[in-house]
């Protein structure tokens, strides 16, 4: 193009030129409305996804492995009366030490599911999960979003939350509906949304809903009264009468709903007899700061006093004022006292009632307090990170993440995979029941609590006794029962749970012992499978004297064996004829043993004398001692003449005592006589 002349004309090049220049700023203006509306949905897209994955993290730790673990008693007892009709379920919550709501929810529940394990306990994995986002929704109400992302995360993580979203029963429901009370409470006060409507109608449903839940759901009114008294007089006069009025009606609303279940409650709560013994406000304050923390299966101990000391830092770090109150939409008393106070109430409410003569400890009552307890940690992870420098705020605070992600790990890897902190395991007890029993046994049951899981998972002929009815024990019906029993059937599997409660004499116990012969005697949890042969004719029938001196203490004056010739899968019955000859020095047990001309052993049994119950050391000088022992004899026993052996050795130390007789040492065993299987 020489210079001078004009560029060619372009229709596209003037039409912008023109739309360029005629742009006004109202035309700007929208179009950076339009970009800053974009960027906000990016921010909350962002943020929208952090808590999704913090609530996938939820779900998979809640469903993982949801079925390893056994019903126990207390889940069999929900699954039973969730079976039955809503009339029923509801006549069966009247008489039980819990309302009805949680049953109601697995009512519909396993209609649209099913009974299995997983469906079953499906139900508390989702509460367990709602829980987490209730503590998210707590988390940024009374700090910032990075708070409640926090809280979530350590509540997602938390042993002790993951333990009872598997488990069939109301506590999660009773953590979840007391957490929402909670949030719609402050929503209530703060009144920052102009959503009141549909907060008080959040917390009424809450509130009446965690009543119908749990009998101490009071605690958490107790709590938001507290929290609305200081309120008030930190806001009067500005707050005026109206804002009382609305909180009294409220409440007002809430009893009106639970009205027609509070005769009943009444009833239930003052009939019920302490569910446990006192114990001192330093043992429940240190339990609640170690369920809280670590969950159930880290004991305590000089490690874990160091893993307890750095959660109690970080509580307080939580209580004090930080960065998150400037960005908060709670007044910062609040933000502090409400996650204090939240904390702390369950373990005051034990201390409370132990101090009044009506102790109520139960380690699962510290949960409704664990969102709170969250969201204090989180506080305090994020005020160490307050310091200036970024490299030492961002170690500090990933110090302190990991150091409560260490613990949960380890927690939790011993919840799912360790055996001594699973479940009663009932599944167990009955696969072993059906894989021995045979015609004319029986199962008997020392508490009836047990009814409902044994039945869950026992669909054979044998049939079934619960026993100690009443509480406490009628020994004269119990004893005649037992007679009753005994008469019908060779062998009995008796399982012992909650005997404290039940039989806290051992009454059941006892009685066996000396009528019967104990030939196995194996934990499954926190429940005991005891096997039982009975006797069809006396031991006196049978006395073989003896005179034989065991250590210093002890004589052995004979023993009856009811049959020296059984069947492989029977049961030897043997009585041995003790007599103290000296009050023992210590604890031994009694070993028999079934041996072949090899030395192996094909039944055994090993035990305190009297089945655990008549220990050595209360011994009198002569003293006579009638002891029963049952040995089963495997079933893949082959035919044959074996011997049959008995001693005993010291329970701490495992030396055997000496055998003597008359002043001859007899080694440090007793051959009574030889048995033939065939």
């Amino acid at each position: 193009m020489r210079r001078g002349m004009a560029p060619p004309y372009s229709e596209k090049g003037h039409r912008e030129s023109r739309e360029s220049r005629e742009k006004t700023p109202r035309d700007q203006g929208r179009m950076d409305k339009r970009v800053k509306t974009g960027q906000q949905m990016n921010r909350r897209v962002s943020r929208a996804g952090v808590i999704i994955l913090i609530l996938v993290l939820a779900a998979a730790l809640r469903f993982y492995r949801l079925t390893a673990q056994s019903f126990w008693a207390d889940e069999g007892n929900s699954i039973s009366l969730a079976q039955r009709s809503l009339a029923l379920v509801t006549h069966g919550a009247a008489y039980d030490i819990h309302p009805p709501l949680y049953y109601y929810l697995l009512w519909g529940w396993i209609r649209l599911f099913g009974d299995g394990e997983f469906a079953v306990r499906a139900l508390s994995a989702v509460l367990g999960i709602a829980l987490v986002y209730v503590t998210w929704l707590l988390g940024c109400r009374l700090g910032d979003r990075r708070t409640g992302n926090l809280a979530a995360l350590l509540a997602t993580i938390s042993p002790y939350q993951v333990y009872y979203s598997q488990e069939a029963r109301m506590y999660i429901l009773a953590a979840l509906l007391g957490a929402g009370s909670v949030y719609f409470f402050l929503q209530l006060v703060e009144d920052t949304d102009h959503r009141r409507t549909q907060n008080a109608v959040g917390w009424v449903l809450t509130t009446a809903g965690g009543l119908y839940t749990h009998y101490s759901f009071p605690l958490i009114i107790l709590l938001e009264n507290a929290i609305f008294v200081l309120w008030l007089a930190r806001s009067w006069p500005r707050a005026r009468w109206q804002r009382p009025v609305m909180w009294l009606g409220l409440q007002g609303a809430a009893l009106a709903l639970y009205a027609p279940w509070l005769p009943i409650a009444y009833r239930q709560l003052t009939g019920w007899p302490a569910i446990s013994p006192a114990y001192s406000p330093g043992f429940i304050a240190s339990e609640a700061l170690r369920l809280l923390s670590l969950g159930q299966t880290i004991e305590t101990g000089a490690r874990t006093n160091w893993w307890l000391a750095g959660f109690v830092a970080l509580f307080l770090l939580g209580l004090l004022p930080g960065q998150s109150e400037e960005r908060s939409t709670a007044h910062p008393p609040f933000s502090i006292l409400l996650p204090a106070l939240y904390s702390v109430a369950p373990a005051l409410m034990m201390i409370t009632l132990s101090l009044l003569g009506r102790p109520a400890y139960r380690p699962k009552f510290f949960l409704v307090a664990s969102p709170a307890f969250c969201i204090a940690l989180a506080r305090g992870v994020l005020t160490l990170g307050r310091v200036r420098q970024r490299w030492l705020r961002v170690g500090t605070t990933v110090i302190a993440v990991a150091f409560v992600a260490i613990t949960s790990v380890g927690s939790l890897r011993n919840y799912y995979f360790d055996p001594r902190y699973a479940r009663d395991n009932y599944r167990g007890i009955i696969q072993t029941i059906a894989s021995m029993e045979r015609p004319g046994d029986a199962i008997l049951l020392n508490a009836p609590n047990q009814w409902e899981v044994v039945r869950y998972y026992y669909h054979g002929d044998t049939p079934l006794y619960p026993l100690a009815r009443r509480r406490p024990l009628d020994r004269d019906q119990t004893a005649a029962e037992l007679e009753e029993i005994l008469a019908q059937h060779d062998r009995l599997f008796t399982l012992y749970w909650a005997t404290d409660e039940s039989d806290p004499t051992r009454f059941i116990e006892s009685w066996l012992d000396s009528h019967t012969y104990k030939a196995l005697d194996t934990w499954y949890g926190q429940v005991r499978l005891a096997i039982y042969a009975v006797p069809r004719q006396a031991p006196a029938e049978n006395f073989r004297p003896l005179d034989l001196r065991l250590g210093q203490a002890i004589a052995l004056r004979g023993y009856a064996l009811l049959d020296d010739t059984l069947a492989a899968g029977d049961i030897l019955q043997l009585t041995l004829f003790w007599e103290a000859l000296e009050i023992p020095q210590t604890r031994y047990k009694v070993f028999v043993q079934v041996l072949d001309d090899q030395d192996r052993i094909v039944g055994q049994h090993d035990s305190e004398p009297g089945g655990g119950l008549l220990l050595t050391i209360n011994w009198k000088p002569g003293q006579q001692i009638t002891d029963n022992y049952g040995v089963l004899i495997g079933a893949d026993t082959p035919p044959g003449n074996y011997r049959l052996v008995v001693g005993m050795y010291d329970l701490f130390t495992n030396d055997r005592l000496p055998v003597w007789e008359q002043e001859h040492p007899r080694g440090d065993a007793v051959l009574l006589t030889y048995i033939t299987v065939r």
